[in-house]
């Protein structure tokens, strides 16, 4: 029979009599926590499986730090700057590490039958575990503070929570007092329990001396019955039941297979080959769209950030993917067969509402939001399809733009200019008359066609000329890029126009392309590669900042005008340009040195994104209105944009408000522009 002394007895303990209760659990539970693991994990794949193949493989390593950066240092809610919920998660998950290592090689050293366990590493495993279960109470406490005191709006409070936090608190109470009544039951000095388990220590002195007496009977059973079946128990509850906490594995699995497509990037349909056009039931969603349900938390940030959430409207980011989840659940139950319920609700009409799905914006704050990588926009745009392409049940205003995109390949139906009449005067060259150029500007149809956004485009072509930059323009033989018609879900329209264009461009050997819209940028830099596209695609602010360190731009650096800056979504969250616009304003003289209450990444969307620069609103519920409102509070006299759909935005939210005379929505090729002129 094997001995071993154990530092904390000051005794030789006979080790079948100590740990076979351990042992027993162990061999009890184990096979039993491993199957209840394999039945709950294993419906979620099968779950997963129902979806469409989707290729999330490759760079394993960018992967595995992405997923290790979610899952153990919480970047994505410490970068958001949440300190407090980031040091919380930090604590409960460090501290669960830190315990569960302590217990490992403890556990280790008496499962080895080595008869003098290595004192040193025994004692720092023991004084590790208590580490961790102090800063995994710690971590829980401001947890509990947090959901029940504080209790923000967006975190939904369930009993099934508040089962989880009495229940490992009870766990990791009852592990500390495990360890404080065999200090109390041992004869060892005292000053090294301090040392080297300074809770349990503590403890020691709660036990009244008839529980000490008993020291045989209790420490045979202790650790078994009154922690370790209790933590078995828990584990299996926890993938018995569906419980949240499995999102400690599924959010780092979600995050493992998160997309490293470009940020603007939306997933191409195959027309020719496919007989799904948008998705109208939940297994028609792609498997890693079917993970992102089961791996949401239920935090909240979304639709803390969502700006139709904010502004009233029926969208709800957060709800989207729990009601999915729902309906996934509701039309695949328990046990999990391979056909669906009979007389399914239909997704998107009644789990989730069409004016749900109309009303996003596309803006990508829900998704730069998220610790945990799910796609909201994605699925909204995959129901658009559907309701567009198969349904035909598009908002009316939304249907006549995507008619004039059809005939005359823009979306401002009604308009009489053409798309060269904003360059009158200014002898741009037209690649049908001349191709030999460096640079293609390409316009847009917001620039080309919008009577406001015109000057933008004059501006623009006045920069590059003082730069002697060679550029031109395809003129009438540009359409649109196809930006308003995939964000609606026409995609079909989308690809007719975007291969379009990739011929008349390859014709002419394009190579380098600058625009001043974000969508068109976004479009042509992130999404035509997809069909052969291959072009570099420069948006003008940074095209006109390399221009001024050049030094190949005179201008003023007195600017009058005080100007605050907007970060357009599509720029901004979409491709992480937001230091560009800001040197601008810098260099001539026009930045106030304030900001909005709301940039950079946390941007508020102006509301024209997702095709809604051409769908009727409720004049309470505009986003631009709410945008313009932050734009007063700053005092400045110019809110400066980079992109022509904020720029209509606030000049309709100016208007709105009864501003326009004091405080003017400008582009910032238009304050260049100025600050041009006065340098000549």
């Amino acid at each position: 029979m094997s001995l071993r002394e154990i530092f904390w007895a000051g005794q030789q303990i006979y080790l079948t009599e100590v740990f076979l209760p351990v042992i027993i659990a162990v061999l009890l539970f184990v096979p039993l926590l491993a199957a209840l693991f394999l039945f709950g994990f294993g419906r979620h794949y099968r779950l997963w499986k129902l979806g469409q193949p989707e290729d999330r493989s490759g760079q394993w390593w960018d992967r595995l730090r992405g997923m290790l950066a979610v899952a153990v240092v919480n970047m994505r809610i410490l970068n958001r700057h949440e300190l407090y919920p980031g040091i919380m998660h930090a604590l409960i998950f460090g501290g669960s590490a830190v315990l569960i290592l302590g217990k490992i090689v403890r556990l280790f050293s008496y499962l080895t039958g080595i008869t003098v366990p290595p004192q040193s590493v025994y004692l720092y495993a023991s004084l590790a575990s208590e580490i961790g279960a102090v800063l995994i109470l710690i971590g829980g406490g401001m947890a509990v503070y947090r959901r029940y005191i504080v209790r923000p709006s967006r975190l939904d409070n369930k009993p099934e929570d508040s089962l989880v936090f009495v229940w490992v608190f009870i766990i990791v109470l009852t592990g500390l007092m495990v360890k404080g009544y065999r200090i109390a039951a041992s004869d060892m000095a005292p000053v090294d329990w301090a040392m080297w388990s300074p809770v349990g220590y503590l403890l020691s002195y709660v036990f009244p001396t008839f529980m000490i007496a008993a020291r045989d009977e209790i420490l045979v059973w202790h650790r078994a019955i009154i922690h370790t079946i209790p933590a078995f128990v828990l584990l299996g509850y926890i993938w018995l039941n569906r419980s949240r906490l499995q999102h400690i594995l599924l959010s780092s699995l979600n995050g493992f297979f998160r997309s490293l497509k470009p940020k603007g990037s939306l997933n191409a349909i195959d027309f020719e080959t496919t007989e799904l056009f948008g998705v109208s039931n939940i297994e028609e969603f792609t498997w890693k769209q079917l993970m992102d349900l089961d791996a949401c938390t239920r935090c909240g940030r979304c639709q803390d950030v969502c700006p139709a959430n904010i502004s009233g409207k029926a969208l709800n980011p957060k709800k989207v993917i729990q009601d999915l989840k729902d309906h996934l659940y509701e039309v695949y139950p328990i046990p999990l067969s391979r056909k669906p319920i009979e007389g399914r609700k239909d997704m998107i009409s009644e789990a989730i509402t069409e004016e749900v799905v109309w009303d996003c914006t596309t803006c990508r704050a829900c998704m730069e939001a998220c610790p945990v990588y799910i796609e909201h926009v994605n699925k909204i745009i995959d129901m658009r399809r559907n309701l567009a392409m198969e349904r035909s049940q598009i908002p009316e205003t939304a249907q006549d733009a995507l008619k004039s995109l059809g005939a005359r390949e823009h979306p401002w139906r009604g308009t009489t200019a053409t798309r060269t009449d904003w360059a009158e005067g200014l002898e741009v060259k037209m690649l049908s008359d001349d191709s030999d150029i460096d640079v293609l500007y390409w316009v847009g149809c917001t620039a080309a066609l919008d009577e406001r956004n015109m000057k933008v485009a004059a501006a623009t072509a006045r920069i590059l000329k003082a730069a002697g930059i060679n550029f031109g323009m395809l003129g009438i033989e540009e359409s649109c890029c196809g930006d308003p018609a995939r964000r609606m879900g026409d995609e079909y329209l989308f690809q007719t126009l975007c291969e379009k264009n990739i011929g008349i461009m390859k014709g002419y050997e394009i190579k380098k392309i600058i625009t001043t819209c974000p969508h068109c940028y976004n479009t042509l830099k992130h999404e035509y590669p997809q069909f052969g596209g291959e072009f570099e695609v420069v948006h003008h602010t940074q095209f006109i900042l390399d221009l001024m360190r050049s030094g190949k731009l005179k201008f003023s650096r007195s600017n009058a005008r005080k100007a605050v800056y907007h970060d357009s979504c599509y720029l901004g969250r979409y491709n992480d340009i937001y230091s560009q616009p800001r040197e601008i304003l810098a260099a001539i003289g026009a930045a106030s040195g304030v900001e909005l209450s709301r940039h950079g990444p946390r941007s508020f969307c102006c509301g024209g994104g997702g095709g809604h620069m051409w769908m009727e609103e409720d004049i309470e519920k505009r986003l631009n209105v709410k945008r313009t409102e932050e734009v007063i509070e700053t005092g400045a006299d110019v809110i400066a944009t980079a992109c022509p759909y904020c720029l209509s935005m606030f000049e309709d939210g100016l208007k709105a408000k009864e501003v326009e005379e004091t405080i003017k929505a400008m582009d910032l090729s238009e304050l260049l522009a100025e600050s041009l002129d006065a340098e000549s």
